[in-house]
């Protein structure tokens, strides 16, 4: 019994020092995995950059549009329109799909139906048919979008190093919005509008190989799909983009917006009903009951309300008002470009993983209220006031897009990952949506009088969603 006790008492013989070279080949084996890391990271962000850059890059196009194929002002808000519709009315259950394939099987397989799409947008004949293929685009996107911050989050478990790669996410995806309306007014100017979808298609295969080859698949995990509730998101939706829409057609008053309208209400009675009587609804209830969850997914609806619908009315203001060509029109809206990246990639990380995304959201918030402020006089006054205003919007979407994002993950419960990353991008899409056919049907018939008015509801959203915010950095 003495051996055994002094045995036990006795410390383990110290291991011997590594040897260089096993030093070095531990050192080699954790840079190759954050190399392989990195490429994994960046196929995510260039895939996403996609989907973002498809929101906007039409916008420019849209006199072209206009002319090629005699698409009306409600038939070219549809074109523009439908691509969001899809995206946003599908993130809903697309984050629990990502769930259940597996993140990684689910961002390749929205990446291959976005790039497919592309190809039928690139080579419609007619109006109708562009509105179809950018339907498939929007599904292709609801599939993609989700996804990719689930693989960041499974790529990146420590809190800083996640931090930073939804920093570069983040900035990625900003800049691919915000240089939409360059990239967009350089192809319609060189290789006409079918240049718009049809680059799409490299970009895309080299994405998908990217993430193949770098990035490890995610556990799948069984969770129940809602049919019914993604059916009736889906009308109610679509009810309230064709009243939007068509209001500035047809009238506010017309038969048909007021039954899109009604249409829509029940739909989300409906909506609201059939979740109340589920164990497991399309929104889960602990997603929407922690207040900084809330604030997060209010901030992105309101942000890309304003950005979306701004960028839309002001875009056709510079060509049919101002008369500048696509490409001039593209660049008019560089200022916002050159502020958005730098902010979200050297402030706006770093801030957030320091001190967390609450404060930072906020003076994000306020920066864009104040920008939004400064488009209404845009319409009417020299450029160099449209300048000034953007750079301001820059400045607080560079730290909008960053800290909403690391605030909904923070907050999101640990099983609910994939569907709290579905919802933000789906209320950001919703709040796109809304932007561009509110704002769109104001202004359908005196843009360039009734661009204030416009500008005011926006305004107004990102007002409200910082007032939102501000309670919860209280709390």
């Amino acid at each position: 019994m003495g051996d055994v006790t002094d045995m036990a008492a006795s410390p383990e013989p110290a291991p011997d020092p590594p040897s260089d070279h096993s030093a070095r080949a531990g050192a080699g084996t954790a840079s190759a995995s954050g190399h392989r890391r990195g490429w994994g990271l960046t196929g995510v962000c260039v895939g996403f950059a996609l989907v973002i850059l498809e929101a906007n890059v039409l916008n420019v196009a849209a006199p072209t549009l206009r002319d090629q194929l005699g698409a009306s002002t409600s038939e070219l808000l549809w074109a523009v329109d439908a691509y969001t519709l899809a995206f946003a009315a599908l993130l809903l259950s697309t984050g629990v799909l990502g769930d259940r394939w597996g993140a990684r099987r689910g961002f390749q397989a929205g990446l291959v139906v976005f790039t497919l799409a592309s190809v039928g947008c690139g080579l419609a004949p007619t109006v109708g048919w562009l509105v179809a293929a950018r339907v498939a685009q929007g599904v292709g996107a609801a599939l993609l979008a989700p996804t990719s911050l689930t693989l960041i989050h499974a790529a990146y478990p420590q809190d800083r190093a996640r931090v930073r790669a939804l920093g570069a996410w983040a900035a990625v995806s900003g800049l691919a919005f915000a240089v939409g309306p360059i990239v967009g007014g350089g192809l319609v100017q060189t290789v006409g509008w079918r240049g718009i979808f049809l680059v799409n298609v490299p970009v895309g295969v080299l994405a998908l190989l990217l993430v193949a080859f770098h990035l490890q698949p995610v556990p799948t995990r069984r969770v129940a799909l809602d049919w019914v509730g993604q059916v009736l998101a889906v009308l109610t939706l679509t009810a309230v983009t064709a009243g939007l829409i068509e209001a500035g057609r047809l009238g506010w008053d017309s038969g048909f917006v007021l039954g899109a309208f009604g249409l829509a209400l029940v739909g989300l009675g409906l909506f609201v009903a059939w979740a109340r009587g589920r164990t497991r609804p399309l929104i889960p209830r602990a997603v929407l009951t922690a207040p900084p969850l809330l604030a997060g997914l209010l901030a992105g609806a309101a942000f890309n309300f304003s950005l979306y619908g701004s960028l839309f009315v002001h875009t056709l203001a510079l060509q049919n008002v101002r008369g500048y060509s696509p490409l001039l029109t593209g660049l008019a809206f560089l200022p916002l470009t050159l502020m958005h990246t730098p902010v979200a990639s050297w402030l706006a990380g770093p801030w957030t993983a320091s001190a967390g995304p609450r404060r930072p959201l906020l003076v994000g918030q306020v920066c864009a209220t104040l920008g939004t402020a400064g488009f209404l006089a845009a319409a009417s006054a020299p450029y160099p006031v449209l300048a000034v205003a953007l750079v301001v919007f820059g400045v607080g979407s560079g730290l909008i897009t960053t800290s909403m994002t690391t605030l909904v993950l923070a907050n999101a419960p640990d099983d609910s990952v994939g569907v709290s990353s579905g919802l933000l991008n789906a209320s950001r899409q919703l709040g796109g949506l809304l932007g561009i056919a509110l704002l769109g049907s104001l202004t359908a018939n005196a843009l360039a009088d009734r661009i204030p008015l416009a500008e005011l509801a926006a305004t107004v959203a990102l007002a409200v969603a910082a007032a939102v915010t501000a309670r919860a950095v209280r709390t």
